[in-house]
C-alpha cells in the first residue's frame, strides 16, 4: 500500500525546486517543504510528547500549514486543522475535546489558551542534518489527521482518519481521475474542511503544485480572477457553491484558464444548471460529481457528468450502483464500507458504535443520507436527521439550535433551512424571546449574531432571524418543523 509520506519524500528528492504550494503572495518548493517539516518534527520529538497525542494546526492557507501537517505526522502525531476564522470559544472546545498537547500556529494568535502554543516559523530555523526516520512516521492504523464536524449534542465531533484510510483514498483518486503528470490543483476549501484533502494529498503525492485561494481573494473578485488567470490550474476542486459564485463573472471561461481540464465537485448537491453553464464555458474540461462524508475520507464514489446524463435524469446521480463500497439499507439509508471508513469519533465510543456498526463481520459507516436507485445509478434524497449541507459544510441543525437557545435573551428556537430549487441557500432561525421585544428586530438580531460569533463559525449562523410568540406544534405535539420549512421555500 502506498505510503503518503514516502511518496511526498520521493517527490521532494526528484524535484526539490518544483513548487509544492503557491498562492497570491507565498510559495514553497518540495525541497523546502521536506526540510522544514524535518526541522519541525525534530522540535516536536525533542518535547517527548506521548505518541499519537493530537496536535492542533491553526492558520489559514499558509504554506507553513503544509509544513506543520507533514512535520506533525513525521513525528508520530495526528494533526487537527483549525482555520483562523474559528471563534475562540469553539477553538477551546476542540482543544479540550481532542486532548491536544500542543498548538502549532502559522499566524499571530493572541487568545490565551489552555495548551502551549508554538509558531511553526520558530521551528524552521533549527536546522539539522539528521533525517527523521520512517519508523517514527504515522503509519498503518495510526491516526493521520482529525477533522471536527458539527455535532448534534452541541459539541463538535472529531473524525479520526488513519494513515491507511488516507493512503487508500489517494490511491483511489489516482486510479480514477485524469490527473496530468505535472499539473496544478486548485485548493479552495480551508484545511479544517475535509474537501481540502481531495486536492492536498493527491497533489503532493503526485509531485504537483497546489494553488490555494484565500479568504482575501474570495472577498475581492477582481483579485481572485486576476490570480486565477495566472494560476495555470489544471484540476479544479471545489464545492458547487464556489463554482456558482465564479459563474457570476462572465469572463470566467476557458480563455481565462486555458489549462483547466478537470472539475471535481463534492460536499453538496451539484445542480444541473451549473454543469450546463460549465460545459458551455469550458468545453475541453471533464466534470465529475463525487460523493462521500468526512467519516469515509472525503469521497468514495463519482460519476462523470456527460450531456447524455444531463438529458437522461432530472437530478444528477452520485454513484453507479456497481460501486462495491456503497449499499442501501432497507430504510433507504446509504451505508459505506471499505478501507476508507474512519476509525471513529475521538473520545466518543457511544457515538462511534452507533455510527460504525459491524455488518457481516465488516465495519461500516451509517451515513444518515437517504438514497434511491434508478437505472443503475444511486441518487441522494436528503438526510434522515437534522443534518444539512450548506455551501459544502455539513451542519447539525441541533447544534445551532442549542447554541442559540443557550443565549440569555432566548427562550426557544427552531432553525430551518431555506431551499431554492434543489439547493439549501441559507438558514433561518425562528426565535421565542424570554422578554418582550423592546428594541427593533434589527437591533435584537444584531445582538444575537454578535453573541453567536463567539460560539459558532460564520457559516453556521442563520442569515435571517424571525421573532414569534411561540413555536408552532404539529398534531403529535412536536414542533412543526415541516410547516416552518414550507414557509422558507423560495
Amino acid at each position: 500500500m502506498l505510503s503518503v509520506i514516502a511518496a511526498i519524500r520521493d517527490a521532494a528528492l526528484q524535484n526539490p525546486n518544483h513548487p509544492a504550494y503557491e498562492t497570491n503572495n507565498e510559495s514553497i518548493t518540495y525541497g523546502e517543504l521536506w526540510d522544514y517539516s524535518d526541522c519541525l518534527a525534530h522540535h516536536l520529538m525533542a518535547l517527548k510528547l506521548t505518541r499519537q497525542q493530537p496536535i492542533i494546526v491553526y492558520g489559514h492557507m499558509s504554506p507553513l500549514q503544509l509544513v506543520a501537517f507533514l512535520g506533525t505526522v513525521k513525528s508520530g502525531h495526528p494533526y487537527v486543522p483549525i482555520d483562523s476564522s474559528t471563534p475562540a470559544e469553539r477553538l477551546q472546545v476542540i482543544i479540550e475535546a481532542s486532548e491536544a498537547c500542543l498548538l502549532l500556529t502559522t499566524e499571530e494568535l493572541t487568545t490565551p489558551l489552555s495548551i502551549p502554543v508554538v509558531a511553526v516559523s520558530d521551528c524552521m530555523t533549527q536546522k539539522t542534518n539528521t533525517t527523521i526516520q520512517p519508523t517514527t512516521w504515522v503509519k498503518d492504523q495510526e491516526i493521520h489527521y482529525i477533522i471536527y464536524t458539527s455535532g448534534s449534542t452541541g459539541k463538535p465531533k472529531g473524525v479520526q482518519i488513519t494513515a491507511n484510510n488516507l493512503a487508500h483514498f489517494v490511491a483511489w483518486m489516482n486510479e480514477h481521475f485524469p490527473i496530468q503528470q505535472s499539473g496544478v490543483f486548485l485548493n479552495q476549501a480551508p484545511y479544517s474542511f475535509d474537501l481540502s484533502v481531495m486536492d492536498l494529498y493527491p497533489s503532493l503525492v503526485g509531485g504537483h503544485t497546489l494553488y490555494a485561494i484565500t479568504h482575501e481573494q474570495i472577498s475581492n473578485p477582481k483579485l481572485l480572477f486576476d490570480d486565477l488567470a495566472g494560476s495555470g490550474i489544471d484540476v479544479w476542486t471545489s464545492t458547487p457553491s464556489f463554482a456558482k459564485m465564479c459563474l457570476m463573472n462572465k469572463d470566467w471561461h476557458q480563455g481565462l484558464m486555458p489549462a483547466l481540464n478537470t472539475f471535481l465537485f463534492c460536499g453538496e448537491i451539484l445542480p444541473k444548471k451549473v454543469v450546463k453553464e460549465l460545459m458551455l464555458r469550458f468545453p475541453q474540461a471533464s466534470i465529475f460529481n463525487l460523493y462521500g462524508p468526512t467519516e469515509t475520507t472525503v469521497a468514495v464514489s463519482y460519476v462523470e457528468v456527460t450531456k447524455e446524463l444531463l438529458q437522461r435524469f432530472e437530478q444528477l446521480p452520485i454513484a453507479s450502483m456497481t460501486e462495491p463500497n456503497l449499499s442501501l439499507h432497507e430504510n433507504g439509508e446509504i451505508i459505506i464500507s471499505g478501507p476508507t471508513v474512519s476509525a471513529g469519533y475521538l473520545g466518543a465510543p457511544d457515538l462511534t458504535s452507533k455510527a460504525f456498526p459491524s455488518v457481516e463481520g465488516s465495519r461500516v459507516y451509517k451515513t444518515g443520507d437517504i438514497g434511491y436507485e434508478k437505472d443503475g445509478y444511486l441518487f441522494f434524497a436528503g438526510r434522515k436527521d437534522f443534518q444539512v449541507k450548506l455551501h459544502g459544510y455539513r451542519l447539525e441543525i441541533e447544534e445551532i439550535e442549542k447554541q442559540i437557545g443557550d443565549l440569555s435573551p432566548v427562550n426557544g428556537c427552531v432553525v430551518v433551512p431555506v431551499i431554492k430549487g434543489d439547493d439549501i441557500v441559507s438558514l433561518s432561525a425562528y426565535i421565542v424571546l424570554r422578554d418582550q421585544l423592546l428594541d427593533s428586530a434589527f437591533q435584537m438580531t444584531k445582538q444575537l449574531k454578535s453573541l453567536l460569533s463567539d460560539r459558532l463559525p460564520s457559516y453556521m449562523i442563520p442569515k435571517k432571524f424571525i421573532y414569534i410568540d411561540s413555536l408552532p406544534l404539529n398534531t403529535n405535539g412536536k414542533v412543526d418543523r415541516k410547516g416552518l420549512a414550507v414557509m422558507e421555500k423560495v
